[in-house]
Formats: C-alpha cells, sequence, structure tokens
C-alpha cells in the first residue's frame, strides 16, 4: 500500500519554509513527501474570515494531487503548529463551510509538531482554529482508525519580566492557554501541544 506524507505548514509560512523537513522525512521513511502550498495571505482570510474553509480546500488539493501523482492510497499529515489543527479538521467526517473532508477515510496517521490543541481555559482558547478543532474533532477522535502524535517542544519558559524573547513567549502561551509562565517551544506551552487521547 503506497503512502505519502503530507506537511501542513504553520500559521502565516510558506511551503518553501519546510522544504528540509521534507527531504528528511523522506530520507528517514523511505516516502515521498509533499508540502500544501499555504501562504500568508491563506491564512490571513482565513482569520478575517473565522473560516478554515479555504486552507482546508488546499490540503485536499494536495492530497488528491499526491493521490494522482505518486498512486498513494493512504496519507500520514504532519502539521506544523496550525496545520496540526488543520489536520485534525481535515480528518472530520462533519461539514466544515458546507464541505466534508473525510480525511479519516484515507490517513493513516497525524503527527503534530507543537500544535495549540487545547486550553486550561476550558473549551474556548481564543483563537477560532483551536475553538473549532476541538468543537468538531475533540482529542484523537478517531484513534480507533487513525495513529495520533503530537510532539511538543519544551525549550524556553515565559517570563512576564524576562528577556525580549521570554517576555514573548508568555505572551503567545497565555493567549492559547490562559497561563504565561509555563515551559513550551517560544510559541506554543508543552501542555497546550498535546493532544488528548
Amino acid at each position: 500500500m503506497s503512502r505519502v506524507l503530507i506537511i501542513i505548514g504553520g500559521y502565516n509560512s510558506i511551503w518553501p519554509v519546510y522544504l528540509k523537513l521534507a527531504r528528511d522525512l523522506e530520507d528517514l521513511s523511505g516516502l515521498r513527501a509533499v508540502g500544501v502550498p499555504l501562504m500568508p495571505w491563506d491564512w490571513w482570510q482565513a482569520n478575517r474570515a473565522q473560516d478554515a474553509s479555504n486552507l482546508l480546500a488546499k490540503v485536499a488539493e494536495t492530497v488528491a494531487w499526491a493521490r494522482r501523482r505518486f498512486r498513494a492510497e493512504q496519507f500520514i499529515l504532519v502539521g506544523h503548529s496550525a496545520g496540526g489543527l488543520l489536520g485534525r479538521l481535515y480528518l472530520s467526517d462533519q461539514p466544515l463551510g458546507g464541505q466534508i473532508y473525510a480525511g479519516l477515510e484515507h490517513v493513516a496517521a497525524l503527527i503534530t509538531l507543537g500544535s495549540p490543541h487545547a486550553s486550561a481555559r476550558g473549551e474556548h482558547s481564543g483563537w477560532f482554529l483551536t475553538d473549532q478543532a476541538n468543537r468538531l474533532v475533540p482529542g484523537a477522535a478517531y484513534a480507533e482508525c487513525v495513529r495520533y502524535l503530537s510532539v511538543a517542544g519544551r525549550f524556553m519558559q515565559g517570563r512576564q519580566d524576562g528577556s525580549n524573547r521570554e517576555r514573548r513567549a508568555f505572551r503567545t502561551y497565555q493567549f492559547f492557554d490562559g497561563r504565561g509562565g509555563v515551559w513550551g517551544d517560544g510559541a506554543v506551552a508543552v501542555e497546550t501541544a498535546s493532544l488528548e487521547g
């Protein structure tokens, strides 16, 4: 059974940033790796509309292209930061913007790298994409048929009175999680990046 890795970049990123990751994953896995061609403009549109339909359409187009190009039958989604949330939403069998993607039918695994999955504040994180993913596909919703791996980084503790980087980490941790003085990768706190289930 032929498999392809699909890399979904993070918020405001562009696909070429992930080329080295794609080559490294190909070398390690022996599988082909392709990226979803997201641009900052796509993220701006989604944020402004509070709707990820345009982003999910690009994920679906990339999967369809890889299916034709490599005759792939199954896919492994690798989502960095907000890309992990898109991966979760792509799996959903619920309608999103009038479209049902149902990626769970052809995705073997979802690997998320520093994705803002959860919030200590409960159901609402303050960002529409996290909230939508948690509402439609809570935790590892399809663990019976899709393998999940969430990777979190413990690089920096957020400090309100620390260096510039520590203060910035404090603010971003606080935005997603409600707590700023925790450890994380500099953008997403460790507990926030952990996917329940």
